[in-house]
């Protein structure tokens, strides 16, 4: 089965996932690192925090290779992140997203 790695991107650094988790495609892993974004966005809202704007969740397979960005909004429930889109101009759709 293959291993995926989910960094955290914020800002200009990168917070690598030394572990990974073996999921069976990319689509569970890309559900997978929602699920934990959801986590981590709950957080940061419990906390007052909303530095998570730009924050974003890269998945690369085993060599490193980038196959995947998800930006942490992606995480919110549909009808808040489309009122996010609508007023984050710079905030865009992941390309995995219809």
């Amino acid at each position: 089965m293959p291993r995926f790695y989910r960094h955290i991107r914020q800002g200009g650094r990168l917070i690598e996932d030394p572990e990974g988790i073996e999921r069976p495609d990319l689509g569970a892993a890309r559900a997978e690192a929602l699920d934990g974004t959801r986590d981590l966005l709950a957080e940061a809202i419990r906390h007052g925090r909303d530095d998570w704007l730009t924050d974003a969740i890269v998945i690369t397979d085993e060599a490193g290779q980038e196959l995947l960005t998800i930006p942490f909004i992606e995480a919110l429930p549909p009808r808040l992140y489309e009122a996010l889109l609508a007023v984050l101009p710079s905030v865009t759709r992941s390309p995995s997203e219809p």
